[in-house]
């Protein structure tokens, strides 16, 4: 440079959209988005970041970011009959496109050119087994997304792990609006008051 110092000032500055199903004010979706931000100034990159927990609401912010021309695209797909053919649609375009967090097993259907995540059956698998080590006999899993099958693949690898070590424990899916966390907070504590016998959620 000509001392204007580092700090990426020579890098090409790119503009990539990164599109998720978070739901405003999800603490976990907060750190998601303040790392790609901490990823993206550190590379020059112009991060425009979007969400919406509603299927059709998140094809239509991934729409835009294809309209906006952008350089690349991050997307989650847990409902990989929505998103998917319009990722699919950046791909045509020309558009780089990664999946994250769900969608593993749609991925490559749709064109994406990887997928940084992993898999929910494995992950609840691992899970199931650490809590039959534990004892566990009634597991409750929460699933707080309604038709986001990586969340029904999570608990099914739980039930799996957990009856390999203890064949007659079992496992209860328990469904929640996760939007709603007062609605959340009193179906687990009804479910609990009706099941004495759930020794672990």
């Amino acid at each position: 440079g000509n001392g204007s110092g580092g700090d990426g000032v020579d890098t090409p500055r790119y503009t990539v959209a990164m599109v998720s199903h978070g739901a405003p004010g999800d603490t976990f979706w907060d750190l998601v988005r303040a790392g790609a931000e901490d990823a993206a100034k550190k590379d020059n990159i112009d991060l425009r970041y979007s969400s919406s927990p509603q299927a059709p609401d998140q094809a239509n912010l991934v729409q835009n970011a294809i309209d906006s021309k952008v350089d690349g695209l991050a997307v989650t797909m847990p409902t990989p009959e929505a998103i998917g053919p319009v990722a699919q649609k950046a791909v045509k375009a020309g558009i780089p496109v990664v999946g994250l967090n769900s969608g593993m097993d749609y991925y490559k259907k749709y064109g994406l050119s990887s997928f940084f995540g992993q898999d929910e059956s494995v992950a609840g698998q691992q899970a199931g087994q650490r809590l039959g080590k534990d004892g566990a006999k009634k597991v409750l899993c929460v699933i707080h997304e309604q038709g986001n099958p990586s969340q029904e693949a999570r608990c099914g690898g739980i039930k799996k792990g957990l009856q390999e070590s203890n064949p007659s424990a079992s496992v209860e899916n328990l469904y929640v609006n996760g939007m709603d966390l007062t609605s959340v907070q009193s179906t687990v504590q009804a479910k609990l008051a009706q099941d004495r016998s759930i020794d672990w959620i």
